[in-house]
């Protein structure tokens, strides 16, 4: 046996980071800008983690634009907008989901042959993000060079991160060929700051595992981890009520 004062000294490491530390400090930046504009973390508890089940999505009947209008209002409601409004329109010209009509009611205008309702449900939340994020005062962390990332951030702010990481990289087949939906942001990034909705809404990261694609769930096990070792940094982010951060931020006259 060996005794105590012979055991060698051994030095412990933190975890390598999951992402780097301008990446990271950017995304709880994003964070602490949806909750100044957002109504703060008192508002941001009532947040749901959305899952692709019954619970979230019980239609399942419908096809076709029916079908996808079923998908956009539950959409509205999980997001906190069902009476912002909005309508959602096919329109076989469009290679993506998009907001428009800056002027009248805006529309976001779909592909009818090419996304799978987990697309859909993933660029509906971005482009209500886009439409929720236009009454901020505030401009997102970054300027315009970030502002879609941004908004995909702000997606999973709103509770769609599951859906937004699955789709990350999705490309739909149709008779003219592959539509992909390109993101700003990368799976790991997407996977990140689902862990960081998680650990600040204080739901367990292992009750995404079972809906996430196999190698999400090793990355939001990773960013778990890594996240671990900035409390600081959530603990910030639950002083934030509306305007807080922002009032700090600002020069003080002497």
């Amino acid at each position: 046996m060996i005794g105590r004062a012979t055991m060698p000294n051994i030095r412990r490491f933190p975890p390598k980071s999951f992402l780097d530390q301008a990446r990271r400090d950017w995304q709880f930046a994003a964070f602490a800008w949806l909750l100044r504009n957002g109504g703060g973390y008192p508002k941001f508890l009532e947040t749901e983690l959305v899952l692709p089940t019954e619970e979230f999505f019980p239609e399942h009947a419908m096809s076709g634009h029916a079908g996808v209008l079923d998908i956009f209002r539950r959409v509205r409601e999980h997001a906190g907008m069902s009476d912002w409004p909005c309508a959602v329109e096919p329109d076989p010209r469009v290679d993506r989901p998009r907001l428009s009509g800056a002027n009248s009611t805006p529309v976001i205008r779909y592909r009818p042959d090419s996304l799978a309702p987990t697309c859909l449900v993933a660029t509906f939340a971005r482009e209500l993000a886009r439409y929720y994020t236009e009454t901020f005062a505030e401009d997102a962390p970054g300027g315009d060079t970030l502002t879609e990332p941004a908004l995909e951030v702000a997606a999973v702010y709103m509770g769609f991160g599951v859906f937004m990481a699955n789709s990350a990289l999705a490309t739909a087949a149709h008779a003219a060929g592959g539509v992909e939906i390109a993101y700003a942001l990368n799976e790991g990034e997407l996977a990140h700051a689902l862990a960081i909705f998680c650990l600040l809404r204080k739901v367990p990261p292992s009750s995404a595992d079972a809906f996430l694609n196999p190698h999400l769930r090793k990355y939001l096990r990773l960013a778990t981890r890594d996240l671990a070792q900035h409390a600081a940094s959530f603990q910030a982010l639950r002083s934030v009520f509306p305007g807080t951060l922002l009032d700090a931020a600002r020069p003080h006259s002497s």
